[in-house]
């Protein structure tokens, strides 16, 4: 037996309402697209930002700042739909400039001047620490021990005052383990000085 032609009720509404869903998710996609490399050209100008800082080259570090905080403002990236998708981009660019200001200045900058969520100033608070080490290994190569003594003192104060932040993963996420990786970081630091001193007397 041959199934009946019948017609499905409601089949035209059916079909405006794909085709009008199908058009918002194309626009959605755009502007998730235009999210995506805005974040991947930040993420890469703030690495960028960091080697410069590493090789003494603040002029070109801070210049790529600058580039990356035209994408940052941008109403493009700080749409509330792609929040999440945005969140490491703020994170690389505040370690970055965290960091900037603490190689050229010597001061540690508020979260309020770096432009990012406040989880993105903590995680790239964390990451510095990284950093941070880098400069002191670095400044011990060159023989500077006062130097490495006041990056590690930065690190110390860094992880000191944000070591009583205890909150769930799905609440700040990735800071628990970068606060873990931190402590070992300093420790690791604290060694290398102590070994610096030693071999000099």
């Amino acid at each position: 037996m041959k199934p009946q032609n019948q017609k499905v009720k409601g089949l035209n509404i059916l079909i405006e309402e794909v085709s009008e869903i199908t058009e918002y998710m194309k626009s959605k996609q755009k502007a998730f697209d235009k999210v995506s490399d805005y974040s991947r050209e930040i993420i890469r100008l703030s690495a960028q930002a960091i080697t410069n800082l590493h090789n003494s080259m603040a002029d070109s570090a801070k210049e790529r700042l600058r580039e990356a905080e035209k994408l940052l403002t941008s109403q493009e990236l700080n749409d509330k739909r792609f929040e999440y998708y945005a969140l490491q981009a703020q994170q690389e660019f505040a370690e970055a400039y965290i960091f900037y200001n603490i190689k050229t200045s010597g001061k540690l900058p508020s979260r309020k001047s770096t432009m990012v969520s406040r989880e993105a100033y903590l995680l790239g608070l964390m990451d510095c620490i990284g950093e941070l080490k880098r400069e002191i290994l670095e400044e011990l190569r060159n023989g500077n021990v006062e130097k490495a003594e006041f990056y590690f003192t930065t690190m110390r104060s860094i992880y000191d005052t944000t070591r009583p932040i205890r909150f769930a993963e799905a609440v700040l996420q990735g800071f628990r383990k970068k606060q873990d990786v931190a402590r070992i970081q300093i420790e690791n630091a604290g060694t290398e000085i102590l070994s610096f001193k030693k071999s000099r007397k």
